[in-house]
């Protein structure tokens, strides 16, 4: 299933779910206009762990590139889904979470900031994106 979250002012907390080398499921605390706190639904599905949220100090810190391998599930066939991510924000690099196999990607390294994500996800996230804001 497709999925995006669309774009906001600011990113608070990512959450992952992460077990057995594969990212099953991912959710954003986003920072609305008003600055409310928006959650997104969880994209993926129930299985692996929840890691400790990482949580960004809205008014300093900003991501501004995702990086992580995607590749075959274990015992699934053919079928792919992300077995790691890092998140960079202009402090500190967060990750990897799960198993750094597979085909490498990255988001854009042109200076910006990360202002929401979409992808695609069922059992497992398969695939993630960013929306940007360039500087």
């Amino acid at each position: 299933m497709e999925w995006d979250d669309g774009v906001f002012p600011a990113i608070r907390e990512l959450h992952l779910y992460v077990g057995d080398s594969v990212i099953h499921a991912f959710r954003v605390s986003y920072q609305s206009k008003d600055g409310e706190s928006v959650l997104s639904q969880k994209h993926g599905g129930e299985g692996g762990e929840p890691i400790d949220p990482i949580k960004l100090e809205v008014s300093k810190e900003f991501l501004i590139r995702i990086a992580g391998f995607y590749g075959p599930v274990e015992g699934s066939g053919s079928f792919k889904a992300l077995r790691s991510i890092t998140f960079y924000t202009n402090k500190a690099k967060y990750g990897p979470y799960g198993d750094e196999i597979g085909q490498a990607f990255t988001s854009s390294v042109d200076p910006g900031r990360v202002v929401g994500f979409h992808g695609r996800s069922g059992a497992y996230l398969d695939a993630i994106g960013v929306h940007m804001e360039y500087f």
